[in-house]
């Protein structure tokens, strides 16, 4: 009984901490406040440049300092963009 008290306060506890925290978020997105982890600061152009002018991925990657999945996703965004603006 008193391990069965002890966890229902704890899931109480953690209950308002979750509470706390997405209402902390919410206010400070009211306020204008960016949240989440800020934007790669790379010339996103030079990177899909680069990789569709026949250099690799990996040698992309390095060149620019990301990773070789980030210079997948931006190829694969820029060609999206291209089919987009083309419809």
């Amino acid at each position: 009984m008193f391990i069965t008290m002890i966890s229902s306060f704890a899931e109480l506890e953690r209950s308002l901490i979750v509470e706390r925290i997405k209402a902390g978020m919410r206010r400070a997105k009211l306020e204008g406040q960016r949240l989440g982890r800020a934007p790669l600061d790379v010339d996103r152009a030079a990177i899909v440049r680069d990789r569709l002018s026949g250099m690799s991925l990996t040698q992309t990657a390095k060149r620019h300092r990301v990773s070789r999945a980030t210079v997948v996703r931006l190829v694969k965004e820029a060609s999206q963009r291209e089919v987009t603006i083309a419809a």
